[in-house]
């Protein structure tokens, strides 16, 4: 990986194989979508499908308040120790996903920074949530156009106030705003990072993450990068609070019940995506992990027949509910008979930040519907 001269990355360690964090693959018609980290790579589902939407008032009542999950999630601040002074050097493990292979390399790597970044800037829509909540706001020098959509982040309407937005590619807008840092991830272009390495502009790239406990990891190092430290272990705390609250209203049921996500082209998330980590938090299973996907398969009805969930959720925007239940082949399925198919907005299903417990909440909401 390329830095510039004001970070200097050092590889170490040989990397080995993990499980996958996740990501959402799209497909509309043949039309192939990447949606990585609530960036997308084309055009947002809404472009590809004009099928009906359930209203959101339809949704069941969730466990937690919505409004005041999502304030504790925004906004944290913790103690604070003595500055260690700058410049420092930082250890960490990053990640990295080889789709040939579809394996999870890790790297332990030094990053070294030379001053504390005042100017900051996030290229996925992700760290900026992050971002939102342990760092001074003052601090963020613009967000990526996504930040400012609703369809992929939860704070676009804060962001839009603030006026300061690029496009993913306009890195001579981005080297205009001379941040001290831009964080990249593992999706970022590589000419996005060459421009930046030939303008001198300092970038991190945080590499490949998405389930819960990677987001975690993100966060604290993140907090180490920017100096608040401090501020990132009390939204990791808050997390796991809100985690453990959810969890206790969650009624016992004689069985997990099973749920599978049902995304355009019959593409099913399995074990290392981030909808597999929403529904260990809310105790379900995941049907696509549960039959043995390790991250995204295409499946026929045949098969979802055969799986047979007791809930099927696909993404608003999206005609999928009406296709599935107007199929005679799924005519017998139990989620078609009981009538138990629900459109889900998309910037729940796109979340790779703390965020994620919200869609935790969402989802509680709809499978223990009768609880709350």
């Amino acid at each position: 990986m390329s830095m510039s001269s004001r970070l200097n990355i050092i590889p170490e360690v040989s990397s080995t194989s993990m499980n996958k964090p996740s990501f959402r693959k799209s497909y509309c018609g043949t039309k192939k979508t990447l949606i990585l980290l609530g960036i997308i790579f084309t055009f947002p589902f809404s472009a590809c499908s004009s099928g009906p939407m359930d209203s959101k008032k339809s949704l069941p009542h969730s466990p937690l308040d919505m409004g005041k999950l999502k304030e504790a999630l925004s906004y944290t601040r913790g103690g604070t120790k003595a500055d260690e002074g700058w410049p420092k050097i930082i250890r960490y493990t990053q990640t990295t996903y080889d789709y040939k292979t579809d394996v999870i390399n890790q790297l332990e790597k030094t990053f070294e920074m030379k001053k504390k970044p005042y100017r900051i800037i996030p290229h996925a829509v992700g760290v900026a949530e992050i971002l939102w909540a342990i760092c001074p706001r003052e601090r963020i020098a613009a967000y990526n156009e996504f930040a400012a959509d609703p369809e992929f982040c939860f704070i676009a309407d804060l962001v839009k106030k603030r006026g300061t937005i690029f496009k993913s590619k306009q890195t001579e807008l981005v080297i205009g705003y001379h941040p001290d840092l831009v964080f990249t991830v593992f999706y970022s272009e590589a000419a996005f990072k060459e421009k930046l390495k030939q303008a001198r502009i300092p970038y991190f790239d945080l590499g490949y993450f998405g389930t819960i406990e990677s987001i975690k990891d993100q966060i604290i190092l993140i907090g180490k990068i920017i100096g608040e430290e401090g501020n990132a272990t009390a939204l990791v705390k808050v997390m796991d609070e809100k985690i453990q609250e959810l969890k206790k209203k969650i009624p016992k049921t004689p069985q997990p019940i099973r749920i599978l996500y049902y995304d355009e082209g019959g593409y099913i998330p399995g074990k290392s995506s981030n909808f597999n980590s929403i529904c260990e938090i809310i105790g379900v299973i995941n049907v696509g992990a549960e039959q043995g996907i390790k991250s995204w398969s295409q499946i026929d009805y045949e098969t979802l027949l055969k799986w047979n969930p007791e809930i099927i959720l696909v993404p608003e925007g999206s005609n999928l509910k009406k296709l599935l239940m107007s199929s005679e082949i799924l005519s017998h399925a139990s989620a078609i008979r009981e009538k138990k198919v629900y459109y889900i907005p998309g910037v729940y299903l796109r979340v790779d930040s703390q965020y994620m417990i919200l869609s935790a909440n969402l989802i509680a909401g709809i499978t223990y519907e009768k609880s709350f």
